[in-house]
């Protein structure tokens, strides 16, 4: 029985020694482990563990030419695991800055470094920041305003005086959401707010590096001035983000419906728009080098036509503003371009994974962001796919007519929209708590307009802006017509979205294993995946919303009515946050209260089968709320002897520990949960959150 286990282990492991060339597919996961590990401590752990990447590679270096056993794949993977904690690690020491602490009415000078340009208002980033005489604020160092007066005579690289309104970055939703502080955090934008006074252009900035990145802004926002004053209203929003990455243009009921369709993916500069421009430039050059047929056969037209590309993508990068999104794709597709000019292979898995180990090393935030998450999935998947698919396809493609040609070209937009919304799906569902049903639908109809029509007109587009020729952008505006027409139509059809409620991290890291256990083996061992996705879904099951949410201001609150809908205390206060909570809990919005819930001049009560939960509005309320709930959320202050609730959240626990959950049993039980106790320690979180009480249970 012994000998039998031995054996069936020795060929377990023979299977991953067949499959060692897909190991360096595991470099980015197990980075990227690393990274989780960071982002997931309570406190912030002391910069001298940047250096815990330097044993293991010591270790690794002596024992480089012992052979490849147990021991020193365990280590290779403690080095991967290190490198991910320390790249998080330096990140956060390179970008830390202040934050500000409380809204602060300041007179303010600084250099514009960006603008976004809308239609009645823009959003400017500014950074040199010198704030008014006898202002206590920290040295801040970017600052991101919000302008409704003369904001089209203020340019990037401009230094401006104004009056502002300033806010530390907004906190989490809910626990748990997704973290705007931590995104501003490092972004090293200390504060947020809006202007009550005109701007003062009182001079220009003469740094280069300060000239390098205005440079890029003024192009940007030059471009969508341009769009908005050549191209028809309903379009030019589109027009500008596909162009400059910059969506502060497009329409809300727009967003609504790319987002209900499922073709939100069309407005980011990503690997989707990164692809089509390269690859258009790189075919067009090829074709205008083959028509001379001595520079066919004498120069390298191929690689030529490549660095050409490349060159193009580049300057697409430094107009886009050269977000981490618009870089990670770059990066992608530059590799691709890359291998062409060494003679590799140009589209394959290992390049992808170089990619992302670039990306997480260089911008290790970027692990937890949605658009990192849903690209490398579709792009892992669907090369995937076709290594496995792509030459039986290509062979029935040619040896047909253009009836089949066709035919594939179909089959392989199907595919691909298919295998990519399946990949991205479980990340949609994690971070948005919402599927649209008919993507495949709207990409089948919108994807080949986007390729054939609108991003060569883009091309074209940038090509005529020097001169001020505008007629290219009637181009892309039809097609960009069909494409929103198409979005339209779909996210009206019944039950176009479908609110299914956000999940455990943990899930999401599961799947994610699950997904690249299955893309990346080839031996039978990856089939081990599919039992393991089976109990992982019925996991699924036993998700839990919460069954009350109350905003950190406590100017509203949310409560799960167990009938497949959730009560809002207003229709009024707080739109975001109430969005929000809807995809969190995966719920209609309930326009009658729930049972058990009355209300008077002094508040409102619950009465649920094991607790009295109180809302009081006023002290008198709260006093009498003390003698007679279990649970009182209050957003004044409470006394400190009430003498029945044994759950009390008043205002100060809201300033303090952010929005709260609570999740009710019937067994009495009470459970809560923090939006700042989530968190913890950490820089990116306010001063005043991190030293909090313990969180009251019951």
């Amino acid at each position: 029985m012994i000998r039998l286990d031995r054996m069936n282990r020795r060929k377990l492991l023979d299977q991953f020694r067949l499959d060692r060339t897909r190991w360096f597919l595991w470099f980015p996961a197990l980075i990227g482990f690393g990274i989780a590990l960071y982002f997931t401590l309570p406190v912030e752990p002391s910069p001298l563990w940047m250096i815990l990447p330097v044993l293991p590679a010591a270790i690794f270096f002596i024992m480089r030419n012992r052979g490849g056993g147990p021991a020193f794949v365990v280590l290779a993977i403690l080095l991967l695991v290190s490198l991910g904690f320390s790249a998080c690690l330096l990140r956060t020491f390179i970008v830390e800055a202040p934050v500000l602490q409380k809204k602060t009415v300041t007179e303010l000078r600084g250099s514009v470094l960006e603008k976004s340009t809308g239609y009645k208002s823009a959003r400017f980033l500014l950074g040199e920041l010198q704030f008014e005489r006898g202002d206590r604020l920290p040295p801040l160092e970017h600052i991101r305003l919000t302008s409704r007066s003369n904001f089209e005579e203020v340019h990037p690289g401009q230094i401006v005086r104004v009056k502002a309104v300033l806010l530390p970055p907004p906190d989490p939703a809910y626990p748990g959401a997704y973290d705007f502080q931590r995104q501003s955090f490092y972004q090293s934008i200390g504060a947020v707010g809006y202007s009550i006074s005109p701007f003062t252009v009182i001079g220009e900035n003469p740094g280069l590096a300060a000239h390098l990145m205005s440079l890029s802004a003024e192009i940007r926002a030059r471009i969508a001035d341009f769009v908005l004053s050549h191209a028809p209203p309903e379009n030019a929003g589109f027009i500008i983000a596909i162009m400059t990455g910059d969506k502060s243009a497009i329409p809300e009921d727009q967003l609504d419906d790319m987002r209900d369709s499922g073709l939100a993916h069309l407005l980011a500069i990503s690997g989707l728009h990164m692809g089509m421009i390269g690859g258009l430039i790189f075919f067009a050059v090829r074709l205008m080098l083959v028509l001379s047929p001595y520079i066919a056969l004498y120069y390298p037209v191929k690689k030529i036509a490549a660095v050409i590309a490349l060159t193009g993508l580049a300057g697409y990068l430094f107009v886009s503003g050269m977000s981490v999104s618009a870089v990670r794709a770059f990066i992608m597709i530059a590799a691709l371009f890359v291998a062409i000019c060494f003679d590799r292979t140009a589209i394959s898995l290992r390049m992808v994974a170089f990619a992302a180990v670039i990306i997480l090393l260089l911008f290790p935030e970027s692990l937890i962001s949605a658009s990192f998450q849903m690209s490398f999935a579709a792009v892992f998947a669907l090369i995937s796919l076709y290594e496995q698919i792509g030459p039986k396809l290509s062979k029935f493609a040619r040896s047909g007519g253009f009836i089949r040609r066709a035919l594939a070209y179909v089959i392989g937009i199907a595919l691909t929209t298919l295998v990519a919304g399946l990949a991205t799906a479980p990340f949609a569902l994690y971070h948005f708590g919402q599927v649209a049903a008919y993507s495949l639908i709207a990409n089948l109809l919108a994807v080949p307009i986007m390729g054939l029509r609108v991003m060569p007109g883009v091309i074209l587009s940038f090509i005529c802006y020097p001169f001020g020729l505008s007629f290219p952008l009637i181009i892309v505006g039809s097609g960009i017509d069909l494409i929103l027409w198409s979005a339209q139509a779909t996210a009206s059809w019944p039950a176009a979205v479908q609110y299914l409620g956000s999940f455990p991290v943990v899930q999401l890291i599961a799947i994610t294993l699950i997904g690249l256990w299955f893309i990346i083996w080839r031996q039978p061992v990856r089939w081990a995946a599919l039992p393991v996705l089976a109990v992982l879904l019925l996991s699924f099951a036993l998700t839990r919303s919460p069954d009350i949410l109350i905003s950190s201001s406590g100017n509203l609150y949310a409560i799960n009515t167990g009938a497949g809908q959730v009560y809002f205390s207003s229709d009024r206060a707080e739109r975001f946050e109430a969005e929000r909570w809807r995809l969190v809990m995966g719920e209609r919005v309930a326009r009658q209260p729930p049972d058990g819930f009355l209300c008077d001049p002094y508040g409102c009560v619950l009465r649920t089968a094991g607790d009295i939960i109180a809302f009081p509005e006023t002290m008198g309320g709260v006093e009498t709320d003390c003698d007679r709930a279990d649970i009182i959320v209050s957003r004044i202050p409470a006394p400190e002897n009430c003498r029945k609730a044994h759950l009390v959240i008043d205002k100060f626990d809201l300033w303090r520990e952010g929005a709260h959950s609570l999740y009710l049993d019937r067994a009495g039980s009470i459970t809560v949960e923090t939006a700042n106790g989530l968190r913890g320690d950490r820089p990116w979180v306010p001063i005043r959150y991190r030293t909090r009480p313990e969180t009251t249970r019951k």
